[in-house]
């Protein structure tokens, strides 16, 4: 059986256009997404007040009540007197 040469070619058609289309999506998107919120803004919805303002949200604070706490400290000199020098140990 003799093996037959075959010829391939492969044609490139190029149309001009390099890339899809996800940038015109995105773009679409962010339109879209700008012109909602103008909507809102400029209809009202988003600086509406609420209809009742005369709301009370007073709450009463429970009562706490702290003992009394007296702390002695000697004097600062004592204190320095008190407290032994890091190198007391070095011979």
């Amino acid at each position: 059986m003799e093996d037959r040469e075959v010829e391939r070619e492969t044609v490139v058609v190029s149309s001009g256009r390099d890339g899809g289309g996800g940038g015109a999506i995105a773009a679409i998107l962010v339109i879209l997404v700008i012109a909602v919120l103008a909507f809102l803004y400029f209809g009202g919805y988003l600086q509406r007040a609420a209809d009742q303002t005369d709301i009370n949200v007073n709450v009463a604070a429970p009562k706490i009540e702290l003992p009394d706490i007296k702390i002695e400290t000697p004097p600062a000199a004592q204190q320095q007197q008190q407290q032994q020098p890091a190198d007391a140990n070095k011979q």
